[in-house]
């Protein structure tokens, strides 16, 4: 046992092995700490921060260890060093059992949504976590080697390592491209054509008008919206309705007082959109797909095809980089629409979580998330149900302030009017519209009046039509809606006599038939 313990905590490779094992600890509880408000729930807040500042303090320590055991080995049989040798060694394995344990439990609990946001959290914090690797190593391991050729691999080790994160630091590491191809979202004013590059940049439509070009850029006030990898303009409908478009993007690689520097200009193939409608119009209907985009894509394909699309929230776990909103909202929509028709959006409660939630009104280039629009002669109100429990609760870190903006949408929803008796849809994530019993049935008993034909909603990963209301709402399933790792969606044929719906799983079963006779 005392051989064991000494081969564990004063072997050869023990100070390094256990160096390493605490800074991946570090890398890995700050990049998986998404889901660390559960935890502290349980445990105490600040418990997940706590540990990651631990595991930093024993790399350092480690790391003098390290230098120490270079620089005077006969130091290393001194009390001090064993013990702290054992200490940092122990709190290495303990750190490391966790840290794994976030990043498993994330798989496990969360599902792949949380464990590809917590690896591209530890990816965008991987060159510099390699350049203070490289610079502690220079600086407390580099001058102790001895052995030339050990020296020189290791130099060229960190040699490595501090050029990507300085490259990092200063220029783009890949190819300046389109991470998602054009969306163009009705806003009920204009129309917001919004597509996704891998880095910042510029960005513009053209088309042609009359015989005359029309380029439109992302900018505001007079200036072009450099800063940016998500690119929104607005366009007019009648410039855009039955006409051919292009989308541009030059990357931006220094923005200055005076001048700066642009890169690579990129350019999409043409894209021929359409925007009319006759009588009878197709809607694809899809909701909650939680990242799982080609299982809803293949459900997608089960219905055939469609005019325009209606995404009824829930794309991922929530909002925390720009690359989900490109990934799980722009890519999916591109992909799905071609950049070809128009989408109706209706906010999901996971698009209201993490940073860029504040962000995606703008960059679906609304003014708000409840609106009206109108294909052909359907009139459709579009409902922002916010989250799905009180703004207090800990999941949210005190960022919301959700009961006031439903309280907000519900006066706004009092103020509509239908006095012509237009052929009219709700949309809304959540079929209850507002979690407060009183704005819930203020806002049903408006859509009521406003002679509301169908509420389509979302979120409960369920496909169902229920009549608990004067007008019949669906649940339009989403992933799992209909047994473990399915998808249902569903599709709206609008005809003048009422609304036909059709709602199929990934495998083509029907799991919702039902006709609805207009009001």
């Amino acid at each position: 046992m005392k051989r064991f313990f000494n081969a564990l905590f004063f072997g050869k490779a023990a100070v390094p092995v256990f160096t390493l094992l605490a800074a991946i600890s570090a890398l890995l509880l700050h990049g998986f700490r998404n889901t660390n408000v559960f935890v502290d729930t349980v445990i105490f807040s600040g418990f997940s921060f706590a540990l990651f500042i631990a595991a930093v303090l024993d790399t350092a320590l480690l790391f003098c260890l390290w230098s120490t055991r270079l620089q005077a080995p006969e130091r290393t049989k001194g009390k001090a060093y064993r013990v702290l040798a054992v200490l940092g060694g122990i709190l290495a394995i303990v750190l490391a059992v966790i840290a794994f344990g976030f990043s498993f439990g994330n798989l496990f609990i969360g599902g792949s949504e949380s464990l590809l946001v917590g690896l591209r959290l530890c990816k965008k914090s991987l060159p510099m976590w390699l350049g203070a690797l490289a610079l502690a190593a220079a600086a407390l391991l580099l001058p102790y080697i001895h052995k030339d050729r050990l020296k020189r691999i290791f130099s060229g080790i960190l040699c490595v390592c501090l050029l990507i994160a300085v490259y990092a630091a200063f220029f783009p590491l890949t190819p300046f491209r389109f991470t998602a191809l054009p969306v163009v979202f009705d806003t009920g004013s204009a129309y917001s054509v919004v597509f996704a590059t891998n880095d910042i940049g510029t960005a513009y439509i053209e088309y042609e008008i009359s015989g005359e070009t029309v380029r439109r850029y992302d900018a505001s006030g007079g200036r072009k919206n450099g800063g940016s990898c998500i690119h929104t303009i607005c366009v007019p409908y009648e410039e855009l309705t039955n006409n051919t478009y292009k989308v541009g993007a030059t990357r931006v690689l220094d923005e200055l007082s005076y001048g700066g520097r642009s890169g690579k200009t990129i350019e999409s193939e043409s894209i021929a959109f359409g925007g009319t409608f006759s009588d009878e119009v197709k809607l694809l209907t899809l909701s909650d797909w939680h990242m799982q985009n080609r299982l809803a894509l293949d459900t997608a394909q089960q219905l055939g095809s469609f005019d325009a699309l209606i995404m009824l929230g829930d794309s991922a776990t929530g909002l925390m980089q720009p690359e989900e909103v490109a990934a799980y909202i722009l890519d999916f929509g591109a992909t799905l629409t071609g950049g070809q028709k128009p989408v109706l959006f209706a906010r999901g409660n996971h698009e209201t979580r993490g940073k860029e939630a504040s962000n995606l009104p703008e960059y679906l280039g609304m003014d708000s998330l409840y609106y009206t629009a109108q294909f052909g002669q359907y009139h459709f109100i579009i409902l922002d149900s916010g989250e799905d429990k009180a703004d207090d609760h800990p999941e949210y870190g005190g960022m919301t302030d959700y009961e006031q903006s439903r309280r907000d949408m519900v006066t706004w929803l009092q103020s509509l009017e239908n006095p012509n008796g237009e052929k009219t849809i709700a949309l809304s994530h959540f079929e209850e519209i507002c979690i407060e019993e009183d704005l819930s049935a203020a806002a049903h008993e408006k859509l009521d009046s406003l002679g509301v034909s169908l509420l389509v909603s979302g979120h409960w990963h369920t496909t169902e039509f229920k009549t608990e209301h004067s007008y019949p709402t669906l649940i339009d399933g989403g992933w799992n809606a209909n047994g473990t790792n399915s998808y249902v969606a569903s599709m709206l044929t609008l005809t003048p006599e009422g609304v036909e719906i059709l709602s199929v799983d990934n495998s083509g079963q029907t799991t919702v038939q039902e006709t609805v006779a207009w009001r």
